[in-house]
């Protein structure tokens, strides 16, 4: 159940389920999903950019941008998914919901806030010694805008204004900033230079690998194994984005039981027409082997309203059946048993009119659903003397080949951006790694890419 927001009275509802944040150290494995009207006074809140603001028990803020706000009717949906450092100290940790609308020079011209309110986190035990960086939200929010800005581009110059349009303004007070070793004072200006941490090599063993940080062109070495963990000479390999719904295999338009589906480019399904009989649907099949038992699987629509079902039938090697369905909410589940078949489906299970309602199967290794995407897939044939050529990007890898008990793979993980030396703003001046606000500056800024 989502938290649900009163525009007028600026309160929120908090579900009797969502009894606590989460426990020390946890990081990015809640989502709490709120609810609000879409109008205020005759404005329209869609236009503006959505937030979740909070303090931890320490009494450090930080903020959320919310990137999954759709509109759902009259209402806006979104979700705030809970990093680190909302749960860093055991306590209460205080939150609002805020709103912004900028206008054509970034600037803010009307915001909306709620009142404070608080959930706890519990206590937890971190054994690795670890060291935490101030604001680790605002740096990402920032990289996030930067890329979305389209500057990412080496030596390349901006202007002041176009740079410091990505610039948040709820930021700690100033500290000393030190760039390699020596202070520095605010007074010429310095690259924005974005560092990507040195590459690392990862090997996973698993019948049916799941990865979610394998850069482009990651895979390195591929090894097979049957069920007595001897060397298989080959097979066939399939690998995929994260969404495992076999969208592609999905006619582009079935006619079922006075239903017309159509599969869009987008990779949405359109159910249109009068169903003459319950079930009607158009369907594929999902490889059995993509399925394991010990993974979570997350199953979605990513629809908020109407009727058509998202669908899988499962038939185990002992003969029995599971079906899971998600109409207007995702469906987490895992499997005790060994598939021997799943047929995937776009079902309309009552009879009833239809015009148009879209749904964008998704099926994800994950206990919770992500942002769509349109499913990729590809079949490879694994001669086992040299590594065969992979799509760039890969989330899961498997075989088809019922002898293959484990799969073996190396890939390099995904660089990550780790330091940006300083940021120059209009009266001020960030030092990124920190979070903290120094000094002052005018000029143009110079982007630049580094790898170490």
């Amino acid at each position: 159940m989502p938290i649900i927001i009163d525009n007028d009275l600026r309160t929120m509802s908090i579900p009797s389920d969502l009894t606590l944040l989460g426990v020390e150290s946890d990081d990015d494995v809640k989502k709490i999903e709120f609810q609000m009207p879409k109008t205020y006074c005759g404005f329209d809140l869609s236009e503006f950019e959505v937030r979740v603001n909070y303090m931890n028990a320490h009494g450090d803020g930080d903020l959320y941008i919310a990137d999954d706000v759709t509109v759902s009717g009259d209402n806006l949906t979104f979700t705030w998914l809970v990093g680190r450092s909302a749960c860093m100290y055991k306590g209460l940790t205080q939150f609002i919901v805020c709103l912004k609308k900028f206008d054509s020079n970034s600037v803010v011209v009307q915001e909306f806030n709620t009142t404070v309110y608080s959930l706890p986190v519990l206590k937890g035990l971190e054994t690795t010694e670890i060291v935490e960086q101030q604001n680790p939200d605002i740096i990402e929010y920032i990289l996030k805008l930067i890329d979305q800005a389209g500057i990412l581009n080496p030596d390349d110059y901006y202007t002041k204004q176009q740079v410091d349009a990505l610039i948040p303004t709820e930021l700690p007070n100033p500290e000393a900033l030190t760039i390699n070793g020596n202070t520095y004072d605010g007074s010429e200006p310095v690259d924005l230079t974005i560092v990507a941490q040195n590459e690392v090599v990862q090997t996973v063993t698993a019948k049916m690998i799941h990865v979610v940080d394998a850069v482009p062109g990651a895979v390195e070495d591929l090894k097979l194994y049957d069920s007595n963990s001897q060397a298989i000479a080959s097979a066939e390999i399939a690998v995929s984005n994260k969404n495992l719904f076999r969208i592609d295999l999905i006619d582009n338009q079935v006619v079922s039981k006075g239903i017309t589906f159509t599969k869009n480019q987008d990779g949405s399904i359109s159910a249109t027409g009068t169903s003459t009989d319950s079930n009607a649907q158009t369907v594929c099949e999902i490889d059995k082997n993509c399925f394991t038992t010990g993974k979570v699987y997350t199953l979605s629509s990513n629809k908020a309203l109407g009727s058509v079902v998202v669908r899988l039938d499962f038939t185990f090697i002992d003969e029995s059946t599971l079906t899971v369905n998600a109409l207007n909410e995702q469906k987490s589940f895992s499997l005790s048993k060994v598939v021997s078949s799943c047929i995937a489906s776009v079902t309309v299970p009552n009879t009833n009119t239809y015009v148009n309602e879209k749904v964008y199967p998704q099926l994800e290794v994950n206990d919770y659903a992500t942002s769509f995407a349109m499913n990729e897939y590809e079949s490879i044939d694994f001669d086992g003397s040299e590594m065969p050529e992979l799509p760039a990007s890969i989330s899961n890898v498997w075989s088809n080949d019922d002898t293959v008990a484990s799969i073996e793979m190396s890939y390099t993980a995904n660089t990550v951006f780790t330091a940006i030396d300083s940021y120059m703003g209009d009266n001020f001046k960030i030092d990124l790694p920190t979070g903290n606000l120094i000094s002052q500056w005018d000029g143009v800024y110079t982007v630049s890419l580094g790898m170490e």
